[in-house]
């Protein structure tokens, strides 16, 4: 039986931060990331250059995706890959509903988040009686599934042509236009994701995963049953796509099947992965290395995606847990 091993006790792997006392640890990331969030609330007025403001506004994006791919790998302790499909379930679902039905952006958003949802538990059943590889192939298959679909319905997503003419956001009645209102929406949009999710990580029904994640033999004897608690987090992770997959509709003004595709599932899952397994901090990292800090080496042309594919590969020879993560990723890997 596959399991998955956190950091071996008693052995401080974090370098000079493991010397800071507890208490200092937490502080000192407390005020790293109320460092970052002042900087993400500074941007709109800094007057940067209009790429890299799209490129961190895609970033933030594409975070509640990057969460939920890390849910259901890091918490529960599925190898699953398959992200981008949940992600296009949200967009056309936002999408279609804006253009064909003139929908508010909060009933479309809401929308897009449960009907994403629901098709994660679906596609999470096999899950119950498949893992390691198997289920990463299952997952795989799926995304072609969506793809193909988005394609050939035509009279629903538009085809190979895509859903075009999304309108702006309108939350409540309200525009939110395409400048820092809309920016901001997101961003609180963002927020409050996280902030569910921690608190659902950190709640009874998380450390209930997290111990069947660890040892589902061990669980079982306790009487914890697997199968809800499975299916409920894939469930919870697809829908941080769906939200996602919403707001980049909105974003873009378009849906296409070329943005959900294995390619987009492999970068979520790079985002999980390279941030750190196991920490909603770490895919949130991991999503600003992956797709900002390609725009930040825009200066060196040529050499940028090699640079920071240089990177990336550093980061996982020195770091296979992720930056911040408590597990490795070759531990969900069936033997």
């Amino acid at each position: 039986m596959t399991t998955f091993t956190t950091t071996t006790p008693g052995v401080d792997r974090r370098g000079l931060r493991g010397l800071l006392p507890r208490g200092a640890r937490a502080i000192t990331s407390t005020s790293i990331w109320g460092a970052v969030l002042l900087v993400v609330l500074l941007v709109p007025v800094l007057q940067l250059p209009p790429i890299f403001s799209a490129a961190l506004l895609l970033t933030i994006i594409y975070i509640p995706a990057a969460v939920g791919q890390n849910l259901i790998i890091g918490n529960a302790g599925l190898l699953a890959m398959g992200q981008a499909a949940f992600v296009g379930v949200g967009a056309y679902t936002a999408g279609i509903l804006a253009v064909r039905f003139e929908v508010d952006g909060s009933i479309a958003i809401l929308a897009a988040v449960l009907l994403s949802a629901g098709v994660g538990a679906l596609v999470g059943i096999p899950a119950l009686r498949i893992s390691g590889d198997y289920l990463f192939i299952v997952s795989l298959g799926f995304n072609l599934i969506v793809m193909d679909v988005a394609r050939n319905w035509v009279d629903v997503t538009g085809g190979a042509t895509g859903l075009t003419g999304i309108p702006t956001l309108t939350l409540f009645g309200m525009d939110m236009g395409v400048g820092q209102t809309f920016y901001f929406s997101v961003l609180v949009m963002v927020l409050v994701s996280l902030v569910v999710v921690q608190a659902i990580t950190s709640s009874r029904f998380g450390l209930t995963m997290e111990a069947i994640r660890d040892d589902e033999a061990a669980a079982i004897a306790s009487g914890i049953r697997p199968a809800g608690p499975k299916v409920q987090f894939f469930a919870i992770g697809s829908a941080l796509a769906g939200l996602s997959g919403a707001l980049l509709a909105y974003n873009l003004g378009y849906v296409g099947s070329g943005s959900f595709d294995v390619s987009d599932s492999l970068l979520i899952f790079q985002m999980a992965v390279i941030g750190g397994l196991g920490r909603i901090t770490g895919s949130i990292l991991g999503a600003f290395i992956i797709i900002l800090l390609p725009e930040l080496l825009r200066p060196l042309q040529d050499y940028r995606l090699l640079l920071a594919g240089l990177v990336i590969v550093i980061l996982m020879i020195l770091r296979p847990e992720g930056i911040l993560g408590k597990a490795k990723i070759t531990n969900l890997i069936k033997k």
